[in-house]
């Protein structure tokens, strides 16, 4: 069988590798991309970094939440692809507009981005807000639980009814909500509202967007996106693929009398193909198509909108905070009135170390100065009208031999670009797609997320060799320390109750000991994980005494975890407890 698989971006090529992989031989397939390279909006550029010497950025890829993204992680896990961690924090920062005096506000660097405007600190309005973003995580996390597992719910709410019926404050919404939702969908503070609530909190939720304190570490590719990208093609041609770059398809159109489509390409030259993945944008799908698309076809795929995103890479820092405390990773800049836009700071998000601040804009209100590149790429708008049309697929998948896959087919992410072009590729088989499920989210009570910030904090300065690496359910992560020459020991513990910070906050390592007891976490590595921990925090013990800090020790509410005395009797008595 003769296959075409028109695109060649994470969907194209997650087509492709699937039907390749499946049929071991049974498939030849050519896969087709307009541009240069593959990769979709994979983009990497090597940039002077001010200093004679030379930096590749990552524009296309910031990174993903292990969770929300599984195929992801199991794609790049089996491509041997190295990861590392990267920075998720977030900054708003709302000009004087009317009646709005401004406010602007982060989590990058703890209380000082906070409270960087000091007059919030006696805003009884502020401290409301941060309250609303707590309960909004727990809301929005029940709401996604509740209509993900039960797929008869009606998911045409919208964001502003889903505002409505939460009563959310009006500071929530324009320091907060409306900056992110504008910022990233380039819509007007009034067309936030309309926007498709589960999509959108889908968002909130997949980058992490709604944690406020010890926000996660995410992982993204160490060695930027592209290099996913070449191994996925060198894995493509050793399996048969034949690859077309700088070929732009122009149609897609029915053999006369027979089976099977001709596939005509810009300049004139056309094969035949007995199915076809279309793995582009719904609009240039059915583009593609022209007068041969079906009703169908137009009903559902036009319902999805896309909007045009202006990008530019460059250094200029009037598109940053004004107060440098609060700069984080994504900086959310605007006004309710004239809109808001996205500035990605680089440095931070890619670990750059640069003097000069490498900065993704999505869409400005003027030029940068300092412009390092410019390009364009478009988005699928999360409305209610494109959700309704997503559910009726079905209709239009295979029906004559032509399949349809692209990240539109879910909200908009690497991830479903991924598990569209797995669903595709294995109905065109006549196989049933088995998608991997997102795990069940952690959601924390009040005194848990207090004690996981303090846990949080202990860790983050008790330890300075060897890495622990926490790992929730629901696939937020928190990264301590680092392996180095002195130790290069590495230990990953599952947490999977909230219970068990409330547990080593109060009882130390005694309620270290009986957390793992109760389940509450378990060890990446079954046999040395435990063993690990014990050698991770004996080892930071000793340099702490060593090096006799005059810090005061962390004091829980029985006692201090880092006095050296307590610290010998529990981590002794923990042994036993685990023994016995």
């Amino acid at each position: 069988m003769r296959v075409a698989v028109v695109g060649g971006g994470v969907s194209g090529l997650t087509a492709a590798h699937e039907l390749l992989a499946t049929s071991r031989g049974g498939v030849h397939v050519t896969l087709y991309e307009q541009e240069e390279s593959l990769g979709g909006h994979a983009r990497a550029v090597a940039v002077d970094d001010g200093a004679g010497g030379c930096v590749k950025l990552d524009l296309g890829f910031m990174g993903f939440n292990q969770a929300t993204y599984p195929h992801m992680v199991e794609w790049l896990e089996g491509l041997g692809v190295e990861m590392e961690r990267s920075d998720m924090s977030f900054s708003v920062s709302t000009q004087p507009d009317g009646s709005n005096r401004g406010c602007e506000w982060g989590n990058g660097n703890g209380i000082s981005s906070l409270l960087a405007q000091k007059a919030n600190i006696l805003k009884t309005s502020f401290w409301r807000m941060l309250r609303e973003i707590f309960k909004f995580k727990n809301d929005a996390l029940a709401y996604l639980e509740n209509h993900e597992h039960n797929p008869d719910l009606d998911c045409n709410e919208t964001m502003g009814q889903f505002i409505q019926s939460h009563g959310y404050s009006l500071l929530f919404q324009e320091a907060y909500l409306i900056p992110v939702c504008a910022g990233m969908w380039s819509s007007s503070s009034q067309g936030v509202f309309s926007l498709s609530a589960f999509f959108v909190l889908s968002f909130f939720r997949n980058h992490d967007l709604l944690q406020l304190f010890c926000y996660p570490q995410l992982p993204t590719v160490k060695a930027r996106l592209q290099s996913f990208v070449d191994k996925v093609k060198g894995e493509l041609e050793s399996m048969g693929c034949r690859i077309k770059t700088n070929c732009r398809v122009k149609s897609v159109l029915s053999l006369d009398g027979a089976a099977g489509y001709r596939v005509l390409e810009n300049d004139g030259s056309e094969e035949t193909y007995d199915s076809v993945i279309l793995g582009v944008h719904a609009p240039n799908a059915l583009k593609v198509l022209g007068a041969e698309a079906t009703h169908h076809e137009l009903r559902i795929l036009g319902a999805c909108q896309y909007i045009q995103r202006d990008i530019y890479l460059h250094c200029d820092q009037n598109l940053m905070p004004q107060n440098s405390s609060t700069w984080s990773a994504w900086n959310f800049l605007g006004t309710t009135s004239r809109g808001f836009s996205v500035t990605y700071w680089l440095n931070r998000i890619q670990k750059i170390e640069s003097a000069s601040p490498f900065l993704v804009t999505i869409n400005p209100p003027c030029v940068p100065d300092r412009v390092v590149l410019k390009w364009s790429t478009s988005l699928p708008v999360p409305s209610v009208a494109a959700a309704k049309a997503y559910l009726q697929l079905d209709h239009i998948q295979g029906k004559r031999g032509i399949w349809f896959c692209g990240a539109y087919q879910g909200h908009g992410f690497h991830e479903d670009g991924l598990k569209a072009g797995k669903a595709a590729a294995q109905g065109l088989l006549g196989k049933k797609c088995q998608l991997l499920q997102n795990p069940k989210q952690m959601i924390p009570s009040w005194t848990e997320a207090g004690t996981r910030l303090l846990v949080a904090r202990f860790f983050n300065q008790f330890i300075s060799i060897g890495n622990l690496i926490l790992v929730e359910e629901g696939g937020s992560v928190l990264n301590f320390g680092k392996a180095c020459d002195k130790c290069r020991i590495k230990s990953v513990m599952r947490v999977h109750d909230p219970l068990f910070y409330w547990k080593v906050a109060t009882e130390g390592n005694l309620g270290l000991a009986e957390a793992y007891i109760n389940g509450c976490f378990s060890f990446l590595d079954k046999r040395e994980g435990l063993l690990n921990l014990f050698l991770i925090l004996i080892l930071n013990r000793d340099v702490r005494r060593s090096c006799r800090s005059a810090r005061k020790g962390f004091y829980t509410f029985n006692c201090p975890l880092n006095s050296n005395e307590l610290f010998d009797k529990n981590v002794v008595s923990m042994n036993l407890c685990v023994c016995d």
